[in-house]
């Protein structure tokens, strides 16, 4: 402890001293622009409230003796990114018109992607709130601002799956991924760039997800796989969890002998659950009951809604509308899980619940499909249940 304070101490002793010889400086010409941003700039990075004030007017100084000298504007609207976003955006806007001007269109274009980036986080502010109006006027209006700006259509291709309006949750996921390729060179994978460890490839990264979760959704899984694919081939970490989807991918597409490892390579609690159904319509009826009854422990949400859905096309077969063996019309799963949700949310009491039924209804609105692929699918939910002594 004594040891950090020391360094603390010298540290502001270090700022100090700085600041007086920009002082000094100054004082030698008082109306030199460069000489006001150093000394402003020195100011904001005290921390201190009154020497923050200061600084932002000596870099207000600085940039009204010069029109054409955008970095004072540049420091304010990072300043100013802390608590107003509105003089934020001004401020980026402004500068990025003054370096466009001078003939640096790389750097403004950098400076309106940060003004969209703020209008954008306020967006998924309104997104986690539930408020997809709000998210989706904040997504386009960050778009004005930086026409390239990837994560407003991460967030746009977001609110549309959300609606199950997934056809347009493909076409702004991809618009996303062409334009973060574009921004980094027309490749694929740029080399030795740490994927998702570098902030800045998150978006691209984010928006390849995305649209991999899309096509799964329209039933396209051979595309959503090669998204999937070229995900760990960028980040074979897998932060964002793409290896347990893959399991599910290729079950969809019929390649059991990929499926079975994928599973069993990455084995976690909700795949699991495509685990137990390839295995027990392989013939493998006792180790498939014995890791559904695991998975109806570990993710019993997953459990009630699959049997929720299963009923409603249990219903739909009755009357000639559907049958087991293929995929649903999407119609079909929509009614189905909108159903689900509305059926059980109210019996939701508490905040840990609703998030693990959300996660759980997350799952299924994207894998529950694959228990249409087989005819004896639910007995083979209800044998479990019952083996179990689980209540649904």
């Amino acid at each position: 402890m004594k040891k950090d304070n020391t360094e603390k101490n010298a540290w502001k002793e270090r700022g100090k001293a700085e600041i007086a010889a920009l002082r000094e400086v100054l004082c030698q010409n008082p109306k030199d622009p460069a000489a006001l941003l150093n000394l402003g700039v020195a100011l904001l990075r005290t921390w201190s409230e009154p020497e923050r004030e200061q600084g932002i007017k000596y870099l207000e100084k600085a940039a009204k003796l010069d029109k054409d000298f955008p970095e004072p504007i540049e420091e304010m609207a990072l300043d100013a990114s802390m608590d107003d976003h509105g003089r934020a955006v001004r401020l980026y806007k402004k500068a990025a018109e003054i370096y466009r001007r001078k003939g640096n269109g790389e750097k403004a274009d950098k400076l309106l992607d940060k003004a969209a980036t703020l209008i954008n986080g306020e967006g998924w502010e309104f997104r986690e709130q539930g408020d997809n109006i709000a998210a989706k006027k904040k997504a386009l209006r960050a778009l004005e601002v930086c026409p390239y700006c990837v994560d407003a259509r991460n967030l746009l291709g977001n609110i549309y799956t959300d609606r199950f309006e997934f056809f347009d949750a493909e076409r702004v996921y991809r618009a996303a991924v062409e334009d973060a390729v574009r921004e980094q060179g027309d490749v694929v994978k740029m080399e030795d760039v740490p994927y998702w460890l570098e902030m800045e490839t998150r978006p691209y990264m984010r928006a390849r997800h995305g649209l991999g979760l899309s096509l799964m959704q329209l039933h396209r899984y051979e595309e959503a796989l090669r998204e999937f694919e070229i995900l760990m081939d960028l980040n074979p970490s897998d932060n964002q969890g793409v290896r347990f989807l893959l399991g599910d991918a290729y079950h969809f597409t019929g390649s059991l002998e990929k499926a079975e490892q994928c599973y069993r390579e990455y084995e976690d609690v909700e795949s699991q659950y495509g685990h137990a159904l390839l295995q027990n319509f392989s013939g493998k009826e006792a180790t498939a009951s014995a890791m559904l009854i695991k998975c109806l422990k570990g993710a019993p949400f997953i459990a009630r809604i699959l049997r929720l859905y299963l009923t409603k096309f249990d219903f739909w077969k009755e009357r000639g509308l559907f049958k087991y063996g293929g995929l649903p019309l999407f119609l079909l799963h929509r009614n189905a899980m909108i159903a689900v949700w509305n059926e059980m949310l109210p019996l939701i009491t508490n905040r840990q619940a609703y998030h693990d039924f959300k996660s759980a209804y997350q799952y299924c609105n994207l894998n529950a499909p694959l228990w249409l692929k087989y005819e004896g699918s639910p007995l083979f939910l209800q044998k479990a249940v019952d083996s179990a002594g689980f209540e649904l």
